[in-house]
């Protein structure tokens, strides 16, 4: 029973995730005031520069939103999964959210910035949310 209710938290956390990423939005402006080095893929802006964007807020709301992902892996998994899994599992979902939106960009469906520092920040986001979840179910086996 709890674990059907995960899971369908889980799907919903999903949906919405879905909806923050792939829907359209207004063409986004970087700020004259901390400009950062991009080229065009296709009709898609990318932003190639690994951490050139550390004092944008998008680069935080990026971690928390895949914070949750982390945290779901880690209670849905039936045994723990190494280090190197759950880095590549945060690498994976951030490429997999930025590729998709190359794709939609140049299908003329969506207006949105291409960025390796997204990717790096879902990833971040989905490692903490995986740790902090594993820390606690560890607290709680010890009891």
């Amino acid at each position: 029973m709890v674990r059907s209710f995960i899971w369908l938290a889980f799907i919903v956390y999903l949906a919405t995730v879905a909806i923050l990423c792939f829907a359209p939005t207004l063409p986004l402006v970087i700020p004259k005031s901390n400009p950062v080095p991009y080229i065009y893929l296709g009709k898609a802006p990318f932003i190639y520069l690994p951490f050139a964007e550390l004092l944008h807020m998008d680069f935080y709301l990026n971690i928390l939103m895949t914070f949750p992902f982390g945290v779901f892996i880690a209670l849905l998994q039936k045994k723990p999964s190494g280090s190197a899994r759950i880095i590549w599992s945060g690498v994976a979902v951030g490429l997999f959210i930025e590729i998709t939106q190359l794709i939609l960009d140049n299908l003329g469906m969506t207006d949105r910035w291409i960025d390796v520092n997204d990717v790096l920040a879902n990833g971040i986001g989905l490692c903490l949310g995986y740790l902090l979840m594993f820390w606690i179910l560890q607290k709680m086996v010890d009891r």
